[in-house]
């Protein structure tokens, strides 16, 4: 097994034993995006949520790991007070060097505040030709789907440089035929790893990327390279785990771990091959 990148990890309250334990089991890099974690919806607050996130990125790039940070509102956590002052302030924000793209975005609920801003922040990912990441609740998941499907159709952002998380068995053909790529989060659900080998199985690598959407409220931290080694028992061969346990979200985000960390592309991490 290659090493692995991880395109969901909420890395924030991770020690140095876990993070120690992700580079031995070949995760060479992640992707921390803004989540729901932070305490209220504050202007103030989702500040100091974009603040954590970098600094998670920080700490994984100091243990050995690519990390790298995508910044915005959540919909979960849209202030109601100070939102413009807040949105004006994103594209400094994102211009850090720690940061990929913009997200995570989306809807929770549904409804006008919601669109609008993620449609707010859509048009700021266009001008600064930035990948974004966007999240559908598990709750009314079909029917958020498409209406997310249908405000990046009128945004204008390039189908190949949105991450689609949230996704599952019934939404994830739609996506993927739209021209994203969607994230298969590989904790939460019982048997999620099983559910993602299935599909890629059944789908093939083109548009899907494997996260572990671990460490925000629990998840297996391993569940990537648990996954990889899964994808390789089914008979999947190299190049298609490569690319749905990392070349997929790398590609998409436009980054190289391996050189970010100063390793040759022939470096061996001298990880096992399973967890």
């Amino acid at each position: 097994m290659g090493a692995v990148f991880d395109a969901l990890l909420h890395a924030g309250d991770l020690d140095p034993r876990a993070l120690a334990d992700l580079r031995f089991f070949g995760v060479e890099g992640a992707l921390v995006p803004s989540d729901d974690a932070v305490p209220a919806a504050t202007s103030a607050a989702v500040r100091a949520g974009w603040d954590a996130v970098v600094r998670s990125a920080r700490r994984l790039r100091r243990a050995g790991i690519a990390g790298y940070a995508a910044l915005g509102v959540h919909p979960r956590r849209i202030p109601l007070r100070g939102l413009e002052a807040l949105l004006a302030e994103l594209p400094e924000a994102l211009g850090r060097p720690e940061v990929a793209a913009l997200g995570a975005i989306g809807l929770a609920e549904g409804g006008e505040l919601e669109e609008r801003v993620l449609e707010r922040q859509l048009e700021l990912a266009r001008t600064l030709r930035l990948p974004v990441v966007v999240q559908v609740p598990s709750r009314g998941r079909e029917r958020l789907t498409r209406r997310v499907l249908a405000v990046l159709k009128a945004s204008e952002v390039e189908p190949t440089r949105v991450l689609v998380a949230g996704v599952d068995a019934r939404t994830v053909r739609a996506i993927v035929a739209c021209g994203h790529r969607a994230a298969l989060s590989l904790s939460g659900a019982r048997g999620a790893i099983d559910a993602a080998v299935k599909l890629v199985r059944s789908l093939g690598p083109e548009g899907l990327v494997l996260g572990s959407d671990a460490g925000l409220s629990g998840g297996d931290l391993l569940a990537l390279p648990r996954a990889a080694d899964r994808l390789g028992k089914a008979g999947l061969g190299p190049a298609v785990i490569r690319r749905v346990c990392g070349g997929n979200a790398t590609r998409l985000l436009g980054v190289e771990p391996a050189a970010l960390l100063g390793r040759g592309p022939s470096a061996r991490s001298g990880h096992p091959s399973s967890p």
